[in-house]
């Protein structure tokens, strides 16, 4: 009895964290869903949005600093960052890199500003993987533990190195990929802070 309860206090713990570290998010606009748990420790910030979709996992000390949009069912692990390839420019004749321009300014709008990160849903992305603005992570992929991003994955590849690229593929074929598909729309998915025992995973129909 004293185990569960303390569990259950636990749980309520971690779910509070994850609401108050979504709440410290610094993005003018900001759009989460339902079922999202974040680790300690994060940094989340974007000149123009940060958007999470249901059923997300962000772990430990995740980095955001590029405008992005995360679809459902998204495992972001550990030390995963987001980050601008184009923050600071490093160009400009007579001026330090220390004080290049950078794509936060309100004063002066970086045509960069508008750059970010797209992940579809139901992907992974392994520890310490960093993600460049620009890119697009497709529908299923699998990015190694880290893996440094520059290029698009397309959907259900796994990619790896620095940098990524296709090391193999998450289904062999369309067919069992197209029944995933189905499976996934048809199911019922909420996850627990008690841990995946308390999960509640119901495939749909094939």
């Amino acid at each position: 009895m004293l185990g569960s309860l303390k569990l259950t206090v636990a749980a309520a713990l971690r779910r509070i964290a994850t609401r108050v570290r979504l709440a410290r998010c610094k993005a003018p606009l900001r759009r989460f869903g339902t079922d999202l748990h974040v680790g300690s420790r994060p940094r989340l910030w974007a000149p123009e949005s940060i958007e999470i979709g249901d059923h997300c996992y962000l772990g430990h000390e995740v980095v955001i600093e590029t405008n992005c949009r995360i679809g459902r069912f998204v495992i972001m692990a550990n030390r995963v960052a987001l980050v601008g390839r184009r923050d600071h420019d490093f160009r400009a004749p007579g001026v330090p890199v220390r004080f290049g321009h950078w794509v936060g300014s309100l004063k002066s709008p970086s045509p960069f500003r508008g750059e970010g990160v797209e992940i579809d849903e139901d992907v992974w992305v392994g520890f310490g993987a960093v993600l460049l603005s620009g890119v697009r992570i497709g529908r299923g992929a699998i990015v190694a533990a880290g893996s440094v991003v520059k290029n698009d994955v397309p959907p259900y590849t796994i990619v790896g190195g620095n940098p990524a690229v296709p090391i193999g593929r998450r289904f062999k074929t369309e067919e069992e990929i197209a029944r995933h598909e189905r499976m996934v729309a048809g199911g019922t998915y909420r996850s627990s802070e008690k841990g995946f025992d308390h999960w509640k995973v119901q495939p749909g129909p094939p």
